[in-house]
């Protein structure tokens, strides 16, 4: 009896043991378990709150995170950002400004690229074409920024275009430069294109600041998403919203996760790609160590599969520019046609103009 016990005991310590040697083993697969807070732009939220990146995420990287919608220019704003454990704007002129202002970042990378575009109606396109500002090449339309910057500044109206119904000046609707990354990509853009398709430097921001300056008095009101801005274009129409800088992304994933209604309007909205335009490249600034496995999982080959074809990111995976994944009308195979933006600095005179 002594020695069944002294066998039975035996084998329970053999059990515990490969238990515990078991449980060691399987912890040191895993990843360290996180739990992180970040400021983030609006565009990017649908792939962030993607039920199957943060699965992966956390399966594999160990990362659960929280997100909060700010506009790029505000998130990277000294006393915005302390409470928060990454940031991730929507290029690469807020990095830059983050760290103009003192930031300290232990992870700065791009991690998704995508233009910035217009986005019109129909009879808008129609119209610009017949005035020589649009032209269309393989059923993509471009739109030459030169001449539209030059008729913004002169105050041409729709209606010398031949757009009787629309009221007003010819203008480009965007976000607010001084809060929100498209807007301010825009205003960049747009100051280049005043500029003779050049770069504004310190030098020549004198013979363009008040051209800039009226432009935007006559704007009014801006929003301080992307998402926002362009939710308002779809549900406002033509009237309201004849044309608007957003991101080439937007459509292309609200064609996948709206499909009946962009089924009901995709004979109606085109994209313009400025000639020449701006990538928008967004940046993962990470905060602390942590941050690092949250950059890791963003980087995910299969996270990245599902930037480009759920929510429209063109990403460095193999594929992205297969644009025939979606069914939208005139989406450019290749950007190329591209300008850099001023110098912060230059950016920076430029958000002071129009505050």
């Amino acid at each position: 009896m002594k020695k069944n016990t002294q066998l039975i005991g035996a084998l329970i310590l053999v059990v515990t043991m490969m238990a515990i040697a078991g449980f060691l083993f399987f912890q040191q697969g895993q990843p360290k378990q996180v739990e992180l807070r970040g400021l983030v732009g609006g565009e990017k939220i649908p792939w962030l709150e993607n039920t199957e990146v943060q699965k992966i995420a956390k399966k594999k990287y160990g990362v659960t995170y929280d997100i909060r919608k700010e506009g790029s220019i505000e998130m990277v704003q000294p006393g915005v950002y302390q409470d928060y454990d990454y940031l991730f704007p929507s290029s690469q002129f807020p990095a830059d400004l983050f760290k103009a202002n003192g930031g300290q970042a232990k992870v700065d990378e791009i991690i998704l690229n995508t233009p910035i575009v217009l986005f019109s109606r129909k009879p808008v396109v129609e119209a610009l074409t017949k005035a020589g500002y649009v032209s269309q090449k393989d059923g993509v339309h471009y739109v030459d920024m030169k001449k539209l910057a030059l008729a913004i500044k002169e105050g041409k109206s729709w209606q010398s275009i031949g757009l009787g119904q629309l009221y007003g000046d010819i203008l480009v609707d965007t976000t607010d430069p001084n809060a929100s990354n498209s807007g301010n990509m825009f205003l960049g853009l747009l100051a280049n294109s005043l500029n003779d398709n050049k770069p504004v430097t310190a030098e020549n921001l004198e013979a363009i600041k008040d051209d800039v300056k009226q432009i935007y008095g006559k704007l009014g009101y801006s929003q301080t998403s992307s998402a926002d801005l362009f939710n308002q274009f779809l549900q406002q129409g033509m009237g309201a919203f004849p044309l608007i800088a957003a991101y080439e992304s937007q459509l292309l994933e609200f064609s996948i996760s709206k499909p009946d209604v962009y089924n009901q309007i995709k004979d109606d909205i085109v994209i313009l790609y400025p000639t020449p335009t701006v990538w928008s490249s967004h940046v993962f600034i990470g905060l602390n160590d942590d941050s690092r496995q949250f950059q890791k999982a963003l980087l995910d080959p299969e996270v990245q599969k599902i930037a480009w074809e759920q929510h429209g990111f063109r990403t460095v995976v193999a594929g992205t520019n297969d644009i025939k994944h979606f069914k939208v009308n005139g989406v450019a195979k290749e950007v190329t046609q591209i300008m850099p933006l001023p110098n912060p600095k230059v950016m920076q005179e430029l958000m002071k103009l129009i505050q």
